[in-house]
């Protein structure tokens, strides 16, 4: 759909790679292709977005939104689990894009944000700063790990067995921060 004159925006271009990686991966976004698809010339685009990978990370930032705020009424493993469940679904859904943030740190500037919650429950659970940074990266990387592996895209009984496989590898994980909290 081609966008009038002069109402370009970050959002727009924001959306309609987003719109394009779901349906083509990510392999197919190119600014040509975007520009095509925003029926402006491929060159607009930078004026909003500087470059591709500028433009990656918002789109990043944007698969973020639906992640959970900190709740202090809710104990911080409950947290951590709500967090990483959410996670875990938003890097299922988003493979290619969070595999190359994994690489690419000028994307992956875009997912920083989203761990604040998961840092702020860990801290919660009284261990020092040093071993609370630890057990965010755990965190982290063991969604990763779980969630980028291969057959989660299947809608059959073995996706179902992944999932479950990674909630209990999740509750191991958030038991042994919390078992460290004990020394």
């Amino acid at each position: 759909m081609a966008t009038p004159r002069g109402t370009l925006s970050s959002d727009q271009i924001v959306d309609a790679a987003s719109d394009l990686i779901a349906e083509e991966g990510l392999s197919k976004l190119s600014m040509r292709r975007l520009g095509a698809r925003l029926g402006v010339d491929p060159m607009a685009l930078y004026h909003h977005v500087g470059n591709k990978q500028q433009l990656l990370a918002r789109v990043l930032q944007q698969t973020t939104v639906d992640l959970p705020d900190t709740d202090p009424d809710v104990p911080w493993a409950d947290e951590v689990r709500r967090w990483a469940i959410a996670w875990w679904q938003i890097v299922v859904r988003n493979r290619e894009l969070v595999a190359a943030s994994l690489v690419d740190p000028a994307i992956a500037s875009g997912g920083i944000p989203a761990a604040e919650p998961l840092t702020h429950a860990v801290r919660r659970s009284g261990l020092d700063p040093e071993t609370a940074t630890a057990a965010v990266y755990l965190v982290v990387d063991f969604v990763h790990g779980s969630a980028l592996s291969g057959g989660l895209d299947r809608a059959d009984e073995r996706a179902n067995e992944l999932r479950a496989h990674f909630e209990r590898g999740l509750d191991i994980v958030i038991a042994g921060i919390a078992a460290e909290e004990q020394t």
